[in-house]
């Protein structure tokens, strides 16, 4: 048995060092970078990521968001493409996992939520790369290894058909979310981990596990993608979202959509986050996309999505 546990263990081991070796050969391409004044560096950085040819970006976002932001890149930078791969949920961490146990990565740049990114980080899928972007971000939105940055906010709202409920009618706590009214009428995300979190911080854990029960037996129902459910949630397909990006109401609201969110407390933001893959292939194009997204002028095109910026400089999209 002794000897099983050792050999599993040192397995383990060997599956860990090719990865380890990758990211330490990809921080070593970009090292030579910071020695250079910001021209030179510009210029080597575009020299080497035309060269290369495109940056392979899995993104955790749905296409109509992340289009925008690769075509601006694009046009910022004509002989590099910007290739997106759209994933949903926590598909995009089983994607990056599976490929980095068979040491081919695919992906040069991660776009995904909190959780995901510090399970790769955690499994040093993860590389370092310190953007000279990051420094006008304030302290909570970068690590001081540059392993993560944050490059956008979402705002957690509960969201409304205002064909089916009326004003008078909206809960304004989560408290209402339990009257006879709801019944059958709640959806939720079938991934909704942070809301979570969230509600058993702001409730505390006997008052939050309370809470979930009785919430649970008003009949939940369920869909996966918040954008999808919003969607549904105009159709009239159900009355109330429990929580939802406050950016999808917004953007289908603003094409006409019976859609409003209540003013249910707490409203609160979940950081999207970033990080450069281990063994990226293209890891100076990825370089480049990283730059340029956290940039201001990338910065302004996230807010046309109805997203909150990182940048300090760029102005929210109620401002």
């Amino acid at each position: 048995m002794m000897r099983r546990i050792v050999i599993a263990i040192i397995g383990a081991a060997l599956l860990l060092l090719p990865i380890k070796l990758q990211a330490q050969s990809t921080e070593a391409k970009l090292a030579g970078l910071e020695r250079l004044s910001p021209a030179e560096r510009q210029q080597r950085l575009l020299d080497a990521a035309k060269a290369e040819g495109e940056a392979v970006i899995y993104a955790n976002m749905d296409v109509t968001a992340m289009k925008p932001l690769a075509d601006g890149f694009m046009r910022r930078y004509p002989g590099v493409k910007a290739t997106s791969v759209h994933f949903s949920g926590a598909a995009i961490i089983t994607r990056i996992e599976s490929e980095s146990r068979v040491g081919k990565p695919l992906s040069d740049v991660v776009l995904s939520g909190q959780l995901g990114v510090l399970a790769s980080i955690e499994k040093r899928i993860a590389t370092r790369y310190r953007s000279p972007e990051r420094d006008a971000l304030r302290d909570g939105f970068k690590d001081k290894e540059g392993l993560w940055t944050t490059y956008m906010t979402n705002v957690m709202v509960s969201a409304y058909n205002t064909k089916l409920v009326k004003r008078d009618e909206l809960p304004r706590s989560v408290d209402d979310l339990l009257r006879p009214r709801w019944k059958n009428k709640l959806v939720m995300d079938s991934q909704s981990y942070v809301w979570f979190g969230t509600m058993m911080q702001f409730l505390g854990e006997d008052n939050g596990l309370r809470f979930m029960k009785r919430l649970n037996e008003q009949n939940l129902q369920h869909s996966r993608g918040r954008r999808l459910l919003t969607q549904l949630l105009a159709a009239g397909e159900h009355e109330l979202a429990v929580e939802t990006n406050l950016n999808s109401v917004l953007s289908l609201s603003k094409q006409g959509a019976p859609l409003g969110f209540a003013p249910i407390q707490p409203y609160f933001l979940t950081p999207s986050l970033m990080f450069m893959s281990a063994g990226a292939p293209h890891p100076f194009a990825a370089a480049l996309f990283s730059d340029y997204l956290l940039s201001e002028d990338g910065q302004k095109i996230i807010v046309t999505t109805n997203r909150m910026p990182a940048h300090p400089k760029v102005k929210s999209p109620e401002s």
